[in-house]
């Protein structure tokens, strides 16, 4: 086993650490009605990020990079622990899990990815780093012409960057649900699109990301540029989606 393959492990150090770490990032949650949140969470197949996102009215703040990495460990940490579905003591020192790898998705074929596909990709995709590379390179050789596409929609380095990125993972989840994504060309690619076109969950996976480049703390996206970033990631995203519903 590579050492980049390696199961992610996720430690929740108790509730006491936990809580001193929510109330210096500015979250009025307390460690009792997180873990409550997290139970409600896998029983309904919602993603964690989509659980610790609510626990911020506004960006939460660090006082460093260390700070910030131990309080989503150790949250993720929680989370793990609560979907183990193993004994929960909040009180706890330090609970440590590692988490087995995650588990190929089940292809969604001539449907469509929901919620729990979304999240099985990117946890298969974290685990098996050489899974995502596959997909890239695909990507990379079949779709030589959207990218450039891409590069010249008028997108400053972050914004291309991110829409690459979208568009790139986009492209990943879809065969990794079974769909082929033909090769295309510029006249595959409507002139305007709406995410409403997708799947909820694409969409909305999409609208998350975007929101989390124009929240980011150290290097906030433009509202301006993120708008053309959703343009074009739209855009190409829908061609890319009805591209994979062909024969």
């Amino acid at each position: 086993m590579s050492r980049d393959e390696e199961p992610i492990d996720r430690s929740f150090e108790g509730q006491e650490v936990l809580q001193k770490l929510l109330s210096q990032s500015g979250s009025l949650a307390d460690v009792d009605d997180v873990a409550e949140a997290f139970k409600q969470a896998v029983k309904q197949n919602v993603p964690a990020p989509v659980v610790i996102q609510a626990l911020w009215e506004d960006e939460p703040r660090f006082s460093s990079p260390d700070e910030a990495a131990q309080l989503f460990s150790n949250l993720l940490g929680l989370y793990e622990l609560v979907a183990s579905g193993a004994k929960l003591d909040l009180g706890a020192k330090s609970v440590k899990v590692k988490r087995e790898k995650a588990q190929k998705p089940e292809a969604f074929g001539t449907g469509e990815p929901d919620d729990h596909f979304i999240e099985a990709a990117w946890r298969y995709f974290d685990d098996f780093p050489k899974e995502r590379q596959r997909f890239e390179h695909a990507f990379e050789n079949r779709q030589d012409t959207l990218v450039s596409w891409l590069d010249g929609s008028g997108l400053e380095d972050a914004g291309f960057a991110l829409a690459r990125h979208l568009v790139g993972e986009v492209f990943a989840m879809l065969e990794l649900g079974g769909r082929e994504v033909k090769t295309l060309y510029d006249e595959h690619l409507p002139k305007t699109a709406s995410l409403e076109t997708l799947p909820r969950a694409l969409a909305e996976w999409i609208e998350e990301s975007l929101f989390e480049a124009t929240s980011d703390e150290a290097q906030p996206m433009p509202e301006q540029e993120a708008a053309l970033v959703l343009d074009v990631v739209a855009r190409a995203s829908v061609a890319m989606w009805k591209s994979a519903g062909q024969a």
